[in-house]
Parts: structure tokens; sequence; C-alpha cells
């Protein structure tokens, strides 16, 4: 019977013979004998139901340091082509973490994706066999993502779902899933992977299971955000007009507000990566500015995810210009955007944080032109007096916030100048006293330091009077330090 310290000990003296005759042969010796160890263990608790406790518990960092180690040595070929009959006995009853290890190792092989897709495609089928293990499936998922373009793995992979396909098996079909979300992170080219899509969109337009169709959903999510090309998947595929159809449904019952909710978060974190989702449902665009400009009215969570949203929303370049043409017509953008400056200073301080967030989002991308205009449609000198005024109250969440949103202001000298030309901003930056904590010290040297950059840069922008320079730069200047003392001297 082995017992957990049996166990370490038996790891320990391998590990040490190992350094100690660094080479393939002694690897492959050692790893062999794990995998019998493997194996006994797995009767055992299959067995006995004491012990099965105590071995179950075995901590497996040790055996995952061992594996790294020779696996690290073993050339690709080697480790999954002629030993790959030892990995096939090796998978199926792997600790999960240890598995996950080896996984993880295997994937950053140089050479071991094209090999796993040839040579030593059963490895690949037997790693996807435990694709849904809670342990192990999120690092057996990337690397799937680098084998979905061998049919045989897809077919492996739907198996799998047609195996878990009751509603208590949700949670075991999101970790297939997430396959698509790690493939869109490596490639634009979801074509191999399209019957995944299928399943998942499935997985949405089913209302029986609410939990479900929103882990799904989020999803989705993740692949819009990986990147342009894949948003336009999407879009073009006909995914986002199925869930914006899922929404409308949703809007109208009660009791599927959770789905308009992430619904809502899905469109706009598309139209993020992809901004042609604004022209295309125009109407959604309305209906969340609509929420924007009546803040106070709604609940904190709404107000929240609203601000959340319409930050996403508006975070391209792209999307800016999209929504200046949109709306050139009518004040709807200005009545908006002025409603979000004023929501920086009502609510709770969470609310206020939050939004001041969702507003400096905003300014991630944009040009100088764009960000000199929406800077004042979202109140000008008003909310740089708001800005100013915040940060010289003792709230360390809001100042945090407010630091957060200059840092990305100015970046744009054009913005910055209504700053240095608020008297209020020059007197608080001079004056030593303002900040007690060294974090916040240390955000406002920042803040200084940007500002007499972009007076020396763009002069003809951010105009600030030389002698204030002057003052400015003495200010980041470190204090003397005092004489030493005669005691000291002699030392």
């Amino acid at each position: 019977m082995t017992t957990s310290a049996d166990y370490e000990n038996t790891i320990e003296s391998w590990r040490n013979d190992y350094i100690s005759n660094r080479s393939p042969k002694k690897g492959w010796e050692i790893l062999e004998n794990l995998v019998k160890m493997q194996f006994e263990i797995a009767q055992q608790m299959d067995t006995d139901d004491g012990p099965a406790t105590e071995i179950a518990e075995f901590d497996d960092f040790s055996t995952s340091k061992l594996i790294k180690l020779i696996i690290g040595d073993i050339s690709s070929k080697d480790l999954l082509a002629d030993h790959q009959i030892l990995l096939l006995e090796f998978i199926p009853n792997a600790h999960p973490n240890i598995l996950r290890h080896v996984v993880q190792t295997i994937r950053m092989k140089e050479g071991a994706i094209s090999i796993l897709n040839t040579s030593a495609l059963a490895v690949g089928i037997a790693l996807a066999r435990r694709v849904t293990d809670s342990e192990t499936g999120e690092e057996i998922a990337r690397l799937m993502a680098h084998l979905v373009e061998n049919p045989l793995i897809c077919e492996e992979l739907k198996s799998q779902l047609n195996a878990n396909n009751g509603k208590e098996s949700s949670v075991l079909r999101s970790r297939i899933y997430s396959i698509a979300a790690e493939r869109a992170r490596i490639s634009s080219d979801s074509t191999c992977i399209q019957w995944l899509h299928d399943e998942i969109l499935k997985s949405v337009v089913d209302t029986k299971d609410v939990l479900a169709q929103l882990d799904a959903l989020d999803t989705f999510v993740d692949i819009a955000l990986s990147g342009k090309e894949n948003a336009e998947t999407l879009l073009d595929s006909g995914v986002v007009k199925k869930v914006y159809e899922v929404m409308e449904f949703a809007r109208e019952s009660p009791d599927c507000g959770e789905m308009y909710l992430y619904g809502t978060r899905f469109l706009c974190y598309t139209a993020r990566s992809c901004p042609r989702v604004l022209t295309t449902f125009p109407d959604f665009v309305h209906r969340l500015m609509n929420e924007i400009r009546m803040f106070d009215m709604l609940s904190v969570t709404s107000r929240l995810g609203a601000f959340d949203h319409f930050a996403s929303m508006c975070y391209s370049v792209e999307a800016k210009t999209t929504m200046e043409n949109m709306f050139k017509d009518s004040k709807d953008l200005d009545n908006t955007l002025g409603a979000a400056g004023a929501a920086c200073a009502m609510g709770t301080m969470e609310m206020k944080c939050r939004t001041l967030q969702a507003v400096t989002l905003i300014f991630e991308n944009a040009t100088n032109e764009l960000a000199e205009k929406w800077y004042e449609r979202l109140g000008g000198n008003a909310l740089t007096h708001v800005a100013v005024s915040t940060v010289k109250k003792p709230f360390p969440e809001l100042k945090a916030s407010i630091y957060d949103f200059w840092q990305q202001l100015f970046v744009y000298p054009t913005v910055a100048k209504s700053f240095v030309a608020f008297q209020g901003f020059i007197d608080w930056a001079l004056d030593e006293t303002s900040e007690n904590s060294q974090e916040h010290e240390f955000r406002k040297r920042q803040t200084i330091h940007r500002v007499i950059e972009l007076s020396e840069k763009n002069g003809d922008v951010v105009k600030v009077d030389p002698e204030v320079v002057g003052r400015l730069k003495k200010y980041l200047q470190p204090a003397s330090a005092p004489a030493p003392r005669v005691e000291e001297m002699a030392l």
C-alpha cells in the first residue's frame, strides 16, 4: 500500500537520480516507473476506501516538477512519436494537476503541434478525451485550439459533446466551447470549427437552461474581444443577429433579464472590435444611449452596467467616428455624453469610481481632435473642476480613479491644456501637502512630469508660464538630505 509519504520520498529519489544522470534513457526509465505507480494508485483508489482518501490528496507539486524537468530534456519526436504508447497509458489515469503540467510543457515544445497532428495523432485524441476535466480542461483546450484543423480531433470533440448533451452536463460542454475562444486568440481562421460555433449558438438560443445560455454567450464575448476579424466573422455568419433576436425576446420577458444584460454586453464588446455592429443595429445604440441619459432613474446594477457597456461600444476611433456620423443631425450624442459627464459627480463612491473608469476607457483610443470634442461634450471646464475638486478630497478610491483619468487624458495636448489653464489645478500641483500617501504622491508626480513634458514638446498648445514650469520642476526634485552629524562622520 502506497502512502503519501512513500510517494513523496520515491519522487524525490527519482528526481535526484535523474539530476545525477541526466539522459533521455534515465528519463524514460523514471517516466515508465511513474506510469506504473500512477496505475497502481488508481487501482488502490478503486478498491480501498480508507487509503484512497490519503492517496487522492497527494501534493502533486514535486511530481509535476519532475515531469517538467524530464520532458523538457526530451525531443518532441522522441516524446510524442517514439514513446507514444507510454503516453497513451499515462494520459487516461494521470492526476489532473500533473497532466495539466504535462500538457503545458508539450504545447510549448518546438515542433510538438505538427507531430500531434500527424504521427502522434493518437496522443492528441487521448488528450481530447480529457478536455472536460475540471482541473485539466483549460490547459487541454489551449492545446486543442492548435489541433482542431485535424478532422479526427474534431470528430472526437463532437463525440464528447454528444456524450454530454443533458442539462446537467452544461458545465462539461462549456469546457469544450472554450476551445473556440482559445482558437480565436491564436488564429482568425475559424472555418475548421464552424461546427463548434453552431453548437455554441444552439446553447444561446435554447432558453430552457439560462445558465448554459449565459455561459455560451460568454464564449462568444471572448471570441469577439480576440480581434476585429473574429468579431466580423460573428457578425457576417449571423451569430450577432441571432443573439440580438434572443435579446429582444428577453427584453419583453421579465424572467429573462439576465439574458438581456449579457446580450447587451456581447453586442457592445463586439462593437469594440467591429464598429460595423453600430450601424447594423441602430435601435440598440439608441436604446443604450437613452439609458445613459436617464442614468439617475436606473438601479445601481443597471447604471453601472450601462456605463461599462457604453464605454466598450465607443472604445475605438472607428466607433467614435461612426457615432459622430450617425448622430450628426441630432443632439443625442451631445446629450448622452453630457449625462455621462454629470454622472461622474453623482451617486455613491462606487458609482462615481465606476463611472470615471468607464469614461477613462472611452479615451483609451482617440485622436487629438476627437478627444477634445468628446471631452467638451462630457462637460469641459465643469468636468475639469469636478476632477480637481475630487482629487483634493480624502477618498483613496476616488483619487486613484482621477489619476487614472488624467493619465489617459493627458495623452492628448488639447485636453491637457484645459487643466493647465485651470488655476486650481496648478495650485494643487504646487501644494507639497496635498498628498499624504506614497502611492498618491507618486501618481501626482507622474501627472506633473507629464504637464512639464507637454509644455516643452507641445508649447504651442499647452502653454505654461516659464516661471510655473520652473516651480513644477523644483517640486519634482528630491528633498535635500540633512547634514550628517559629527558621530556619523566619524564612523
